[in-house]
């Protein structure tokens, strides 16, 4: 169902985190990950604790050094943030923003 579906996470700072999303994509069905200059060791052994049965993703991992290296291929992409932003864009809800992201495999 997800399979064009690619998570691209930017200079990802700790093992945890990443091992914790490698699990979440294979709860989900997800297997495409991409690191933008990770700044910690996606293949640590806290990574693996953390990934669980998801430690297949993180082997396949794809690491890239830039943001435009890591969206290659893609049709629509969507991005996330923890941090406030002051960016003069509109932003989308998730409810609006996935149906038009899953929508461009069908298009």
């Amino acid at each position: 169902m997800y399979m064009g579906v690619r998570i691209v996470l930017v200079e990802p700072a700790g093992p945890l985190n990443v091992g914790s999303v490698a699990r979440v994509m294979k709860n989900m069905g997800l297997s495409q990950l991409v690191l933008v200059n990770p700044q910690c060791d996606h293949l640590s052994q806290d990574a693996q604790q953390m990934a669980v049965h998801g430690v297949d993703i993180l082997e396949k991992a794809q690491v890239v050094a830039t943001i435009p290296d890591g969206l290659v291929g893609c049709q629509r992409a969507i991005a996330t943030t923890a941090r406030s932003r002051a960016i003069p864009t509109t932003l989308e809800h998730p409810r609006t923003a996935l149906p038009w992201l899953l929508s461009a495999g069908r298009s």
